[in-house]
């Protein structure tokens, strides 16, 4: 029995040998003695007689890899998958060499011939979407992720790298589905749950982003990562001041990572702290100097904290015929990134036709004023800056006057800032104000609120003095909201309010009813391509009344504007804007241009 069991074994080796050649001893002790070109020397005499010889192919490909010779290693696999075209490992092992040598589309293309001649195997599968994600051949990681899904459901490199591939893609709404997917099979994956906060963001989901925060802070605790998502969050949503308390503290811990400090810039640039702001930009030039984000962001945070001149002019005329010139230089020294020396020159011209009421006290068509300051701004706090302006000014033919600006601005929260400005000038209305010397000591608290971010309330109350014993009072009003933005694109719809009266009707050749009212339907359609230059289109529709009115009459106003170089050197500015309005007595127009150009340096 023993006898014909052996028999039996060895009959089976037998016919195993004739159905694979076996490997030339020559060869195999050459490459027992490490003797590699002689192997190669074996197996390819053997080659040339038989070049279907599969095995010896791939000997030789391993061959040629031990001796660092990649070139020739994809050649041997070359001819092994000429030979054997539908073997699935060989066309897996020239998938990989095709990696090695930088060929990413055909790394790719014999990759899923592997995984479509040995269907459901996840070794190939896995391969297939790292090739697909390095060449980014998404239609290939959509087949390969796909494919290893139907295998197993819950494959990690599957789930995890769907989510990726979608991130990846700007698709950021699918890559949220499929991060919460991934988590569902690998919920400890905190890199993950990090990652799915970052797309939810990115989608502008922020109730998401917030849930999934609450989420990661009850499961992993008040983390670094945690931090800095809950920041980036705050800075999506215009919460500067808050992202910068959570981001100051990540960047002295974790001075080598070039996301917090770039996110730190954008925080202290919006929240009053130009010398922090300053420091991010050092540290990001520092870790990459080279990255086109670093050049863009330097120069937007740098360019407002550079010394100026300026020269702006404008001219306007009304249905009244009253015309007003006026010629405005200025300068800013920057003495540190705080502190700012001011000075300004003002030269007007105010006209109006022959015979008009409101000529001057001599009877003058025209009349001319200037006046020039000196002045300084400080940002004391990061909350809290202070302007202060002092000068003189004098009239044509007449005396001088004093000029003086007081000013803070507040931000008690992220979303609201307060300022309060005390303004002493000359109320240049006309040729017959001018000429009487009319000085405005106007107080105003004005108020910007953004409870949302799409939406936006603007507000202020003011009241004058004037020099003629007059007084004034106004209350102005006017919530918007971002309607559409889409690119370069965007529209926002509003409504105004404003009332304003004088104590007195004085006659001394300005304005001045008992009360005026106006209400009014407001949009702005505005252009901006980049962060240097923007062009805006604002009008406003609406009905206004006055003391002299038995009811509301309609009127409109429309502006066009151009900002041109924002935070380059040289910035340029116009605009241009007109009023139509039908009153009882008849149609008021109202026309103005404006045109500046400063210098940075």
């Amino acid at each position: 029995m023993k006898r014909l069991l052996a028999g039996v074994f060895f009959t089976l080796c037998a016919g195993t040998l004739a159905a694979a050649p076996a490997v030339p001893d020559e060869g195999l002790q050459a490459e027992m003695a490490g003797q590699w070109d002689s192997a190669l020397e074996v197996y390819q005499a053997v080659l040339d007689q038989q070049p279907q010889r599969v095995d010896l192919w791939l000997r030789m490909a391993d061959i040629y890899h031990h001796l660092n010779r990649e070139g020739a290693k994809l050649d041997a696999l070359e001819q092994a998958a000429r030979v054997a075209p539908d073997d699935a490992g060989v066309a897996y092992r020239l998938s990989q060499a095709y990696a090695m040598a930088n060929r990413p589309a055909d790394a790719v293309q014999q990759c899923l011939r592997a995984a479509e001649l040995e269907p459901g195997n996840v070794e190939y599968l896995r391969g297939c979407l790292q090739q697909a994600n390095w060449a980014n051949n998404r239609a290939a990681a959509q087949a390969s992720i796909q494919g290893l899904l139907n295998v197993a459901p819950g494959d990690h490199d599957a789930l995890l790298g769907r989510a990726r591939w979608h991130s990846w893609s700007g698709d950021y709404g699918q890559a949220a589905s499929a991060y919460e997917d991934y988590l569902r099979y690998f919920p400890d994956d905190q890199d993950a749950a990090v990652a799915r906060i970052q797309v939810l963001r990115w989608a502008g989901d922020d109730a998401g982003a917030e849930q999934a925060l609450e989420d990661y802070l009850r499961r992993y605790g008040n983390t670094d990562d945690y931090q800095r998502e809950q920041a980036n969050l705050l800075l999506q949503r215009g919460h500067f001041y808050a992202a910068s308390a959570l981001l100051e503290p990540l960047a002295d811990r974790y001075p080598d990572d070039y996301d917090i400090q770039f996110a730190r810039v954008l925080a202290t640039r919006s929240s009053g702290q130009p010398s922090a702001a300053l420091d991010g930009v050092a540290a990001m030039e520092r870790l990459k100097p080279d990255q086109p984000e670093t050049a863009d962001v330097a120069r937007v945070t740098q360019a407002p904290l550079k010394s100026l001149v300026g020269m702006y002019g404008d001219y306007q005329f009304d249905a009244d015929d009253i015309r007003i010139a006026s010629l405005h230089t200025r300068g800013e020294l920057a003495l540190s990134p705080e502190t700012r020396a001011l000075l300004g020159y003002n030269v007007r011209r105010v006209s109006t036709r022959q015979g008009s009421p409101f000529m001057t006290e001599e009877s003058e068509r025209s009349t001319m004023d200037h006046y020039g300051w000196l002045g300084v701004r400080h940002q004391l706090h990061r909350r809290l800056s202070v302007e202060a302006r002092a000068g003189r000014g004098s009239v044509e033919g007449g005396g001088d006057y004093g000029y003086y600006l007081l000013e803070g601005s507040y931000h008690p929260r992220d979303h609201l800032m307060l300022q309060l400005t005390r303004e002493r000038a000359l109320y240049a209305m006309s040729p017959l104000a001018v000429s009487e010397e009319i000085v405005e000591t106007r107080n105003r608290l004005r108020a910007l609120w953004q409870p949302a971010p799409l939406y936006q309330v603007e507000g202020w109350v003011s009241v004058s003095d004037f020099s003629d014993d007059n007084g004034r009072e106004e209350v102005f009003l006017a919530p918007s909201r971002n309607v559409y933005r889409h690119g370069p694109w965007g529209v926002n719809l509003g409504l105004s309010a404003q009332w304003f009266s004088f104590d007195d009707d004085l006659n001394n050749g300005y304005y001045d009813p008992d009360y005026f009212r106006r209400y009014a339907g407001t949009a702005l359609l505005y252009w901006s391509p980049n962060a240097d230059d923007w062009v805006s289109l604002r009008t406003s529709l609406g009905w206004h009344k006055d003391n002299t009115f038995t009811s509301y009459e309609f009127g409109s106003d429309i502006e066009l504007e151009a900002l041109i170089g924002r935070y380059r050197d040289w910035q340029f500015h116009g605009r241009v804007a007109y009023a139509d309005r039908l009153l009882e007595t008849g149609r008021y127009y109202g026309t103005s241009l404006h045109l500046g150009a400063l210098r940075r340096f």
